[in-house]
């Protein structure tokens, strides 16, 4: 048995005033656990924070808890190994069949990266007018960082371990865990630990948010809540500074596509491969079955996107109902007689010579890398070209600065007049707004005894903070990296 003070601390290595990086390190007197442990993103700087492991003992692990597969929550699994951890990676049932083709995905494309560094081709962007918005582009003097190699990603993946939803689980002494539905992207979920204290008495719950979902999900099943109130919430605040408009989303998205075929313009769709794909092809599914489409080709260029899909289906009960009902009769909820999967680069060039209305989703969702790049590179000087952005973009990337309203940019290399028209549809997002974080705290009935906001930005956490304090009695926290939670 550890001889720790407190029943339980929480020591915070990650995403605390950011968005990426999640990390946690739980200590009680019987168990040393590692909740998420994801990738810092954005800059080069941020990159090669990755390589810097969080000061532990990674050898005295019992376990490594995920929430979800998203790259700033496991991104940085596959480093496991090197570090001493040999202990099982627990996860719900639908992350145990992403998470080992994820992790495989990042090894591999560690390995391109740097045969781009030594071959002068990796890809680059920036904003070059107006002048207000221009963003310098670093050059890369050293290679981009490899954190860990297929063999290392194979290891983790053996490691898995998956669990149901809503099922206690000891998992290391006196101490259970259960994974919650988080109603954010297939398989994620929120952790509840429950700590038995020494000598007795009423065990300490605390609970890990992971990325909370909007309370109304279209695609997926609603939350799942703890019946005890925690006594310690660690807890995601991406949106927390914003506000939805309750507009009919999906009557602008029908507007674009109508336009988009009458006018027989290219639409790019920049998605990330797990979430945001599958929400808007949820959204393709129903112009398709309503006649908007009428034979305009949809392409999804992105293979990880195709079999994160799949999961959908193969998992029906964690679905929103009346979606779960038509998957029970043979449906597939996002698949429509126009939709075609580019699996390969060879596929994704072939749609570069369609000349007919068309629209391409494809990754990375940040409009900087992948093969989203590629398509805006070819298409962004075209007037009859149009991109549309439907989440969250990251300052000082290209998406942000064409969503603020750039008008040349240069893509590896080349500069180019933006001349596509930029569309926006706000509010589709898989993470809660202000409001919808607010009643996932409430529906928890008592108020937890704290709350520390993580996962956001500084302007985000620090808004949402003065949400919380109005309305529960809690006290909230904003921690930083390095500090430390405790629960007796």
């Amino acid at each position: 048995m550890r001889e720790v003070g407190p029943t339980v601390s929480v020591r915070i290595h990650g995403a605390a005033g950011e968005v990426t990086g999640s990390c946690y390190e739980v200590i009680t007197r019987g168990a040393h656990l590692l909740v998420d442990f994801g990738m810092f993103q954005g800059t080069m700087d941020q990159e090669m924070r990755n390589l810097v492991a969080p000061d532990l003992d990674f050898s005295t692990l019992d376990a490594v808890l995920v929430t979800h597969a998203h790259i700033d929550h496991c991104g940085r699994l596959g480093m496991l190994p090197a570090l001493g951890f040999n202990g099982p990676v627990l996860v719900t049932e639908p992350t145990a069949e992403l998470l080992p083709r994820v992790l495989t995905s990042s090894a591999t494309l560690q390995q391109l990266r740097i045969t781009e560094h030594r071959a002068g081709t990796a890809p680059t962007s920036r904003v070059l007018a107006p002048a207000n918005l221009a963003t310098a582009i670093g050059i890369r003097t050293e290679p981009p960082p490899v954190l860990f190699m297929h063999r290392a990603a194979e290891r983790v993946g053996r490691a898995i371990r998956a669990l149901p939803f809503m099922v206690w689980e000891p998992i290391a002494e006196g101490v259970d865990l259960r994974f919650l539905h988080a109603s954010h992207v297939i398989g994620a979920a929120s952790i509840e630990l429950r700590v038995q204290r020494v000598g007795g008495g009423d065990p300490v719950h605390v609970l890990f948010s992971g990325d909370v979902g909007p309370i109304a999900n279209p695609l997926l099943a609603p939350h799942q809540w703890p019946e005890q109130t925690p006594d310690l919430l660690v807890m995601e605040s991406t949106n927390g500074a914003r506000r939805f408009q309750q507009v009919d989303q999906y009557q602008e998205f029908v507007s674009i596509l109508k336009e988009t075929r009458a006018k027989n313009q290219r639409l790019l769709l920049p998605v990330f491969a797990l979430g945001r794909a599958q929400t808007m092809l949820q959204m393709f599914a129903r112009a398709s079955r309503d006649g908007v489409l009428q034979g305009m080709p949809v392409y999804l260029d992105s293979a990880m996107a195709s079999r994160a899909s799949e999961l959908y289906a193969r998992h029906p009960a964690l679905l929103e109902a009346s979606v779960h009902r038509a998957c029970m009769r043979g449906t597939n909820p996002l698949h429509f007689p126009e939709l075609h999967t580019l699996m390969s680069r060879r596929e994704s060039e072939s749609v570069d010579r369609i000349q007919t209305a068309c629209v391409i989703l494809a990754g990375s969702g940040f409009c900087d890398a992948g093969p989203i790049l590629r398509h805006v590179k070819l298409a962004i000087d075209q007037p009859d070209t149009r991109i549309l952005f439907t989440g969250h973009q990251l300052d000082g990337l290209l998406g942000h600065g064409l969503l603020a309203g750039a008008t040349r940019v240069e893509i590896n290399g080349a500069a180019l007049d933006v001349r596509a028209k930029i569309d926006r549809i706000a509010g589709i997002s898989g993470h809660a707004d202000a409001d919808d974080l607010l009643e996932w705290v409430k529906r928890m009935g008592p108020s937890p005894a704290t709350i520390a906001l993580t996962h956001g930005s500084e302007e985000a956490r620090g808004e949402f903070a003065a949400i919380l304090r109005a309305s529960v009695t809690s006290d909230v926290r904003l921690p930083n990296v390095g500090d430390t939670l405790a629960v007796d």
